[in-house]
């Protein structure tokens, strides 16, 4: 390689570590907290406590992102966790994996925007009236239920409020015209507060119905939900205000490339090592 490439490639910019790095790394961290109580700890309450907060912000990243392809590695690896999962409930029924959700929410967030678009607040109202209609029966048919729809439109709202010019309509048309981006914007500024709302609440009642957390456990999810919420509601795609050294940067960026992933394999190991030594088991 010539002096002239080596220079060329050496001054290329580092990206700098984005706030959806942050929020995917925190979801990891906390996915590993939930799990490792679960399959590891007798007492896992508190490691179930943390654990909550990882889901919200997945399916809110995944409302905000503004890619419409659903990689088929989502679906397969959904698929052979929710294989390992039966396998050690003795084969019975279990919820399909979360990926298969993310998947099958990625599919159908192009027509949610649309319905949003031509409808409004008519079509918003009519999405989350339907989601909470379902909430009895969704929990048994996708992995977290309606809560996981709730989450991932209140991030589609904030994309929309935050990146008005990422707005398309059904041709797929950028929605430029001034008045309308900004009629728009000021209605889905409110859709957001009240997507966030209305998903916080169900998810805290879902959570506790299903782990019947004691009051002070109950106590640090609402805390948790809460903080995490407001702080969705400031969520912005762009370069962090805190940029990290680089040898911490570069992992915030491949967690951020690989969450998914990671998440897979995390999840997959710990199945096969609670079936294949039971004794390391809660």
């Amino acid at each position: 390689m010539s002096a002239e490439s080596h220079g060329t490639l050496s001054s290329r910019p580092i990206p700098a570590v984005d706030n959806t790095d942050w929020l995917k790394t925190a979801a990891i961290v906390l996915v590993s907290v939930g799990h490792f109580g679960y399959f590891f700890m007798e007492e896992d309450l508190w490691w179930s406590a943390f654990g909550r907060l990882a889901a919200p912000m997945l399916f809110f990243l995944l409302g905000f992102a503004r890619s419409r392809t659903v990689p088929l590695n989502w679906i397969w690896l959904g698929v052979v966790l929710t294989l390992l999962e039966s396998w050690n409930a003795d084969w019975n029924w279990v919820v399909p994996n979360i990926l298969l959700s993310l998947a099958l929410i990625r599919f159908a967030r192009p027509y949610v925007q649309i319905l949003l678009l031509r409808e409004g607040w008519a079509g918003f109202f009519l999405l989350v009236c339907g989601l909470l209609a379902v909430l009895p029966i969704a929990s048994k048919i996708v992995d977290y239920g309606s809560e996981g729809w709730l989450w991932a439109l209140f991030g589609l709202c904030q994309r929309m409020y935050v990146e008005p010019s990422t707005i398309v309509d059904a041709n797929g048309t950028a929605k430029n015209s001034s008045p309308l981006v900004r009629a728009m914007t000021e209605n889905v500024g409110l859709m957001r507060l009240l997507a966030c709302l209305v998903a916080a609440v169900v998810y805290v009642w879902q959570e506790q119905r299903e782990y019947a957390f004691p009051q002070f456990h109950l106590a640090a999810v609402i805390l948790g939900i809460g903080v995490l919420s407001v702080s969705l509601c400031l969520f912005w795609r762009g370069p962090s205000r805190v940029q990290p050294p680089e040898a911490i940067a570069g992992l915030l960026r491949f967690i951020g490339r690989h969450t998914l992933e990671i998440y897979a394999i995390q999840l997959a190991g710990s199945e096969l090592l609670v079936k294949l030594a039971p004794d390391l088991a809660s």
